[in-house]
């Protein structure tokens, strides 16, 4: 019998061994050799290191953005047939009905419409790089036919020729969450349908850099006039929610730096557990330019990285670029001042797998479409509802990647970023002069009133005076404090005449950036990764000492107030104090809020992290009149309500992690699950790549391990330091890197988590920038000739 089952077993083993083998070989691409493809002017070699990087080098800057469209191809072809999909209200077709509301949403908004409406405006010099890119691309199609990923097949995709008005929708469909007020204006326009306190909810933006207070205050009337109810439910996509965005960068000048140059470090913060990540880790070489860093598939050029004599790196910076609207109605007709007015219509229909096809009619005003027609936009008044958004209007000339990698020096960098309207970023900038300069991007309207928080009645013409000018958005320029950074929160500064948006991170993370770069010292390479790797709470060291001093007053949780007393606010996934703190603040925040909240949007308001985060974190702070739960006779107090989040505190983490608290660590309830697009969870999902890792850091720690907050307190991290970066300017040879995922979006593949490992040891790799380190350590050579 135990020979019969060591033979199963053997069996069992082989049959995986050569089934993993059988399948790598299926899901695999040429690396070396060469590729006859038709559009280069001359042969363009492609350069892979030890961990899949592709590094092109090209005679032409033309052939160097084909050879980029073409590996990007190679590695990320399903990744980009997927978005392409997903940005054309064309999942459903693909998947059934998981991606319909999705798919609702993007016809409704009509990227693919606006994309080709703004492609007239281009200059010649942008639209030669879009073609250049989708010439690359477009000659893997024909001349990869044979290595097709696995995944196509599996879901019968037959990719299209890809073309530079879709690279552009691109760019729009990045610039959609960049800004993110559309959802703000609708929970306050539904928090103002269902409780008189609307007013009171909305967010707090503090700046730890203004000393002056800006006035953009809202109209409380406005926002507590909107009352009717509907019996419209939240729509849900459960296949793929939005997109949760962040992220950290920063700079010091030579004179604080140990090299005597500038150096720059950048993590973006987005969501990349869907292998191999959303980012793609690429070099740029040719005559005009050498550059290296990450690019987002489907865009030529690069987002965060550097060329010989810049260094560069991104985070969100939230220009408000759109408005809701009120609109007054009459039958078939919306008032347009006071006058009768047609509604524009158009129909879409969107293809379901597996069921039956879904038609739309969609109207317009002259503000834009009406969203409010559709449930997938959760709006949940009777109100008619319009969109109006600055990048249906833009008509810039750039997109504001083409020109970057030429630049000489931060100046030119900044110029160059003027051409960015779609996209809403706080740039870092360093050069090998000397020069940090923080930039902010994107096409962010003047409002004749001066604000853009809530929805506004429509019948009053045009409420928008033209664009805040490029010269005037958020930046700073060679300060004498010799650093700059950002950390997705408020960076306007004092007596900034624009309202620029309302929507900010809580400064915390900023606070740990301005706390570690203030110090009197000569910053290394060394010093900035390790800081990046940072997770220490500032919100925690704020709000502790208020847990402490109420956890004392009853005998069964001063163990609690103990154990935050030992603990010194970093949150490792060794910490007891990190899983203590986060799970009391998150029981504190149900207590405070819940009697205020309407019971249908306690989903929207929590997963809508920066509306309420610092607005609560004041309420806790103040001993605002929240405190008291206002469904019991008796008031309150917030030391009573951190009592009580203790009580929950101690039954949650017993229950889970069990009676010792030494085991009550932190990595063991908060989490990061890295998984396969094929099959995200369930039999099977591990063999695809999936895998799930204890994640250090938390919602306000630089090293970010982000969640939403949930009624069953899960903490799986949402969004995190996707990819990370040092940039020292005396270094001419390489940046500090690593990416959580891979190079190619193939399962099976080697490059498909080929930086993970080293990602989660928090160790990096280099990425050169020297074309002689890029050769010395190629692995593979291929040539399209």
């Amino acid at each position: 019998m135990k020979k019969y089952i060591l033979s199963t077993l053997i069996v069992l083993v082989l049959l995986l061994i050569g089934g993993s083998i059988y399948f790598s070989s299926l899901n695999t691409f040429k690396r070396t050799g060469v590729f006859k493809i038709s559009k280069n002017d001359f042969p363009i070699q492609i350069h892979r290191d030890e961990h899949g990087i592709a590094y092109i080098i090209a005679e032409t800057k033309a052939d160097v953005f084909r050879g980029q469209g073409f590996v990007m191809a190679q590695d990320r072809l399903f990744q980009i047939e997927f978005y392409r999909a997903l940005i054309k209200g064309e999942g459903a077709s693909l998947v059934g009905n998981s991606m319909l509301q999705s798919d609702i949403k993007m016809r409704v908004l009509d990227l693919v419409g606006n994309a080709k409406r703004h492609y007239q405006y281009l200059d010649q010099e942008t639209k030669q790089t879009l073609a250049w890119y989708c010439e690359g691309f477009n000659d893997y199609l024909k001349a990869g036919r044979d290595e097709f990923p696995l995944e196509l097949s599996l879901l019968d995709i037959e990719p299209s020729p890809l073309t530079p008005e879709e690279i552009l929708s691109v760019t729009h469909f990045v610039g959609l969450f960049h800004s993110q007020n559309m959802e703000d204006e609708i929970l306050s326009l539904n928090l103002a349908s269902r409780t008189d306190l609307a007013s009171k909810l909305l967010p707090l933006s503090i700046s730890l850099d203004r000393t002056k207070a800006l006035d953009f205050s809202t109209d409380s009337t406005l926002i507590n006039s909107f009352n009717n109810k509907t019996a419209f439910q939240q729509a849900r996509d459960p296949f793929m929610a939005n997109p949760k965005l962040g992220s950290n960068n920063w700079a010091v000048s030579g004179e604080k730096s140990a090299s005597g140059k500038p150096i720059l470090a950048n993590d973006p913060h987005v969501d990349s557990r869907l292998l191999p990540g959303m980012f793609y880790p690429v070099g740029l070489f040719c005559p005009e330019f050498k550059a290296v860093g990450i690019a987002t598939p489907g865009i030529p050029g690069l987002l965060s990285g550097r060329n010989e004599f810049v260094s560069f790196g991104v985070t969100n910076a939230y220009g408000d670029s759109q408005d809701l609207f009120i609109e007054r109605t009459d039958g078939d007709f919306y008032m347009l001042k006071d006058e009768k007015t047609a509604f524009t219509t158009r129909t879409e229909t969107i293809q379901v797998k597996d069921s039956a096809s879904v038609e739309l009619e969609i109207r317009s005003t002259q503000n834009g479409p009406v969203i409010s027609d559709f449930a997938a936009f959760n709006i949940l008044t009777d109100d008619v509802v319009s969109l109006r958004w600055s990048l249906a209007e833009t008509k810039s000339s750039s997109i504001g990647f083409e020109s970057l990698l030429e630049t000489k020096n931060a100046f030119e960098f900044k110029e160059a970023l003027k051409g960015m309207d779609n996209m809403f970023f706080n740039y870092a900038i360093a050069d090998v002069e000397g020069n940090i300069m923080h930039q902010a991007t994107g096409l962010v309207p003047i409002r004749k009133k001066g604000k853009g928080k809530i929805p506004s009645e429509a019948n009053q013409g045009d409420t928008w005076s033209g664009f805040i000018p490029k010269d005037s958005l958020p930046h700073m320029v060679n300060p004498e404090r010799g650093w700059i950074g950002t950390a997705n929160h408020d960076t306007r500064p004092d007596d900034y005449p624009y309202y620029y948006s309302s929507h900010f991170s809580p400064y915390y993370r900023y606070q740990r950036i301005k706390e570690a770069l203030s110090k009197r010292k000569l910053f290394t390479a060394k010093d900035f990764w390790e800081l990046i790797l940072d997770v220490k709470n500032k919100q925690a060291e704020l709000l502790t000492p208020l847990f402490i001093s109420a956890l004392k007053q009853d005998k069964s949780t001063r163990k609690l107030a103990s154990l935050l007393e030992e603990w010194d606010y970093n949150e490792g996934i060794d910490s007891v104090g990190a899983a203590v703190y986060n799970v009391l603040y998150n029981q504190l925040l149900y207590l405070v809020m819940n009697d205020e909240l309407p019971d249908d949007l306690e989903n929207m308001y929590w997963e809508n992290v920066y509306y309420w985060n610092q607005r609560v974190d004041d309420f806790i702070l103040s001993q605002h009149e929240f405190i008291d739960n206002k469904n019991t006779a008796e008031v309150e107090t917030r030391t009573e309500l951190i009592l009580q989040a203790g009580f929950k505190t101690r039954a949650l983490l017993s229950e889970r992690l069990g009676e010792n608290q030494d085991d009550w660590t932190w990595g063991r309830i908060h989490s990061i699950h890295f998984v396969s697009p094929l099959r995200p969870e369930g039999f099977g999902s591990d063999l695809l790549g999936a895998e799930l890792w204890p994640k250090a850091g938390s919602n306000q720690t630089l090293n970010r391990g982000a969640f939403v907050k949930t009624k069953d307190f899960e903490f799986e991290t949402s969004w995190f330091s996707s990819f990370r970066m040092v940039a020292d300017m005396n270094d001419d040879e390489k940046i500090m890197g690593i990416l959580a995922g891979g190079s190619s979006a193939r399962v099976f593949h080697p490059y498909y988590k080929s930086q993970l490992e080293t990602w989660k040891s928090e160790e990096w790799i280099p990425y050169w920038i020297s074309r002689k380190k890029v050769l010395e350590h190629s692995r593979f050579q291929l040539t399209l000739d």
